[in-house]
């Protein structure tokens, strides 16, 4: 489109009389309010929607928040019930606990010889603080068992901590003996047994007897401060809380079971053996049984 043709046009629209007449007007008026009308039915649509979400929306949060409000006290007053009980479940326990361990006395790491010539059961029962200790002659005739828990024959009692390094037979054999569960072990040095007891090694090498009547000895000689010094000096399995419990026992705590009345001597295939009484052995065992709270 060139200069000359704009002007020409532009001139005729200027020349060209306009005309908006009253029906123009109220057409273009009525227009207006009609596209007004659907902008504002369209707004009042969207907010009903939005109404339609939100208020179930915001409902649900004001039932979320009252819940926790609500709840939120009763869940801790729960959590401190928990705790309430697992701590008095605790303090029971160690109220109320006992166990058994057999002390075991064997010579230097050194020696080939690792039979045991000192063997001691022992219970304990923290309600009242005492303690019970059977010293087993070391030349009972007995059930011997292996870690496996196979009977393998009979000898002598001193002779199942020989079986493995981990005193598993002799704590069979000796459970066997007593019927009774046995949960730990301590194995202590003889020579610091000996020692404490006022004896030397050639002493009880000698003296058959004296090794096998060993509870007057060590009633007169060890106290029971000094039962628990040697087993917490000694190589065990008893847990550090356990033997801390026993700090309250004294002499008066402690008791001597002796099996050696109506003891038995006797020689199988020439070998010299003792074996307890039966119904002293059945006496003991229940002792036993209810210082621990099996019966």
């Amino acid at each position: 489109m060139n200069k000359k043709f704009k002007k020409e046009v532009f001139s005729y629209l200027e020349k060209k009389d306009l005309k908006f007449t009253k029906e123009d007007r109220i057409e273009t008026l009525n227009k207006i309010q009609d596209r007004n009308d659907q902008k504002q039915g369209s707004n009042i649509a969207l907010l009903n929607i939005g109404k339609r979400y939100v208020v179930p929306v915001l409902g649900s949060i004001m039932v979320l928040i009252l819940a926790i409000v609500i709840l939120l006290p009763d869940l801790n007053f729960g959590n401190e019930i928990v705790q309430e009980n697992s701590d008095k479940q605790q303090a029971a326990q160690h109220e109320g606990s006992s166990f058994s361990v057999l002390i075991m006395g064997k010579g230097s790491a050194g020696e080939f010889n690792r039979r045991s010539n000192i063997n001691l059961l022992l219970t304990y029962n923290s309600d009242p603080s005492s303690i019970n200790i059977v010293a087993i002659p070391r030349d009972t005739y007995v059930e011997i068992f292996n870690s496996e828990g196979e009977m393998i024959g009979q000898d002598k009692v001193m002779h199942a901590s020989a079986l493995d390094p981990d005193s598993e037979s002799a704590k069979i054999t000796v459970s066997n003996l007593f019927d009774i569960s046995i949960d730990y072990h301590s194995v202590i040095s003889e020579e610091n047994i000996y020692g404490k007891l006022g004896i030397t090694k050639e002493d009880a090498r000698k003296n058959k007897k004296l090794m096998n009547e060993m509870d007057n000895l060590i009633k007169e000689q060890l106290s029971a401060s000094e039962i628990k010094t040697l087993l917490e000096e000694s190589e065990t399995n008893i847990p550090r809380d356990l033997l801390n419990q026993m700090e309250n026992i004294n002499s008066s705590s402690m008791q001597m079971l002796d099996v050696t009345k109506g003891m038995e001597e006797k020689l199988i295939d020439g070998v010299y053996y003792v074996e307890i009484n039966q119904k002293l052995l059945e006496k003991t065992s229940n002792t036993l049984k209810k210082h621990l709270g099996d019966n």
